[in-house]
């Protein structure tokens, strides 16, 4: 279930202008002394704590909530909102307001449209910026549901008697 909403929500933020690429968070952010290894702006998918609800047959269901933790180059500088530069430093915000826009509606074979649920901006940055928005969706995993097969040769005739 996982593997697709990943891939579901990495195919969905490539088409976003500026973001060409997307992966899975490691803790990314905290890993820049040598400077950034990976293209940026870019996007990591956390997957939150998933608390599943076992239904029949082998099918489970959860809410389950991701957190897009946005990383994107800081503009240094900047005195005031009266600076020229400003414009250029907010772009940022233009950025999640078009990661925002794709997630909405976005769901799959087994999982509904995300609910943008929180946001979170950084204030304590140097080089990298880091913005988390947080997902919610619900879904229903099969991955382990039994799939009955039938007997080969094997068929059922009805007939009522009158």
């Amino acid at each position: 279930m996982r593997k697709q909403i990943f891939t579901a929500i990495a195919e969905k933020l490539l088409t976003v202008p500026g973001i060409t690429y997307v992966d899975l968070w490691n803790d990314n952010g905290a890993h820049f002394a040598g400077g950034s290894v990976f293209p940026l702006p870019s996007v990591f998918v956390e997957f939150e704590v998933i608390e599943w609800h076992q239904q029949n047959n082998g099918a489970r269901r959860a809410d389950i909530n991701v957190r897009l933790h946005i990383l994107s180059r800081a503009k240094k500088g900047i005195h005031g909102s009266q600076d020229p530069a400003m414009v250029e430093a907010l772009a940022r915000f233009d950025l999640i307001n078009s990661i925002n826009t794709a997630m909405q509606g976005l769901r799959g074979e087994n999982f509904a449209g995300f609910m943008h649920t929180i946001s979170a901006t950084n204030h304590a940055h140097e080089e990298i910026v880091e913005d988390v928005e947080c997902f919610r969706t619900s879904a229903q995993d099969l991955t382990a549901m039994r799939r009955d097969k039938p007997f080969p040769g094997l068929s059922a005739a009805i007939s009522t008697v009158k």
